[in-house]
C-alpha cells in the first residue's frame, strides 16, 4: 500500500512540474513578446539573432538550429528581407545555394532587442540567487538529455 501512495504522491508531483513548467514558458514568452512590440516578433527575432551569431546561413541550417520546418524560416526570412534585416546572396560556387546574410540593419536591430531581453530576464530572474540559477539549469539539462 505505501508503495501504491508514494507512486502517487510523485505522479501528483510530476504532473504539478509540468504545470508550472508551463506557465514559466507561457509567462516568459507573453513577457518577452510584450517588451518586443516595438521591435519585430519574437520568432523573427530568433532568426536575426542566429544569423548575427553566425552569418551567412542557409535556411535549412536555420531550421536546423531553431528546431522548426523549412517552410516557417521561409516565411519569417521573406518578412525580414522586407524589413531590410537580412539579404540572400547567391553563393559563387553554386548558383542554386541561396545564403541568407544579416545587415547592419539587422545588426542594429538585433543587438537592441538583445540589451532589452536581457533587463527583462535579469528582472524577471531577480529573486533568484546564481546557486538557485544553477541549479535549474542543471535539472532542465537532465530533462533534456
Amino acid at each position: 500500500m505505501e508503495n501504491n501512495e508514494q507512486s502517487q504522491s510523485r505522479n501528483n508531483l510530476e504532473r504539478e512540474l509540468e504545470m508550472s513548467l508551463r506557465r514559466l514558458f507561457r509567462t516568459l514568452r507573453k513577457g518577452l513578446n510584450e517588451v518586443y512590440t516595438d521591435y519585430i516578433p519574437s520568432n523573427e527575432f530568433a532568426v536575426l539573432q542566429t544569423l548575427h551569431k553566425n552569418s551567412p546561413l542557409m535556411a535549412s541550417e536555420i531550421a536546423n538550429e531553431l528546431k522548426v520546418s523549412s517552410s516557417h524560416i521561409t516565411a519569417v526570412t521573406d518578412r525580414l528581407v522586407g524589413k531590410n534585416y537580412i539579404q540572400r546572396v547567391r553563393s559563387d560556387s553554386d548558383r542554386r545555394i541561396v545564403y541568407l546574410e544579416i545587415t547592419e540593419d539587422g545588426k542594429k536591430i538585433a543587438d537592441e532587442m538583445d540589451q532589452i531581453k536581457n533587463e527583462y530576464l535579469a528582472k524577471k530572474f531577480t529573486n533568484l540567487s546564481e546557486e538557485e540559477m544553477k541549479l535549474m539549469v542543471a535539472a532542465s539539462t537532465k530533462l533534456l538529455d
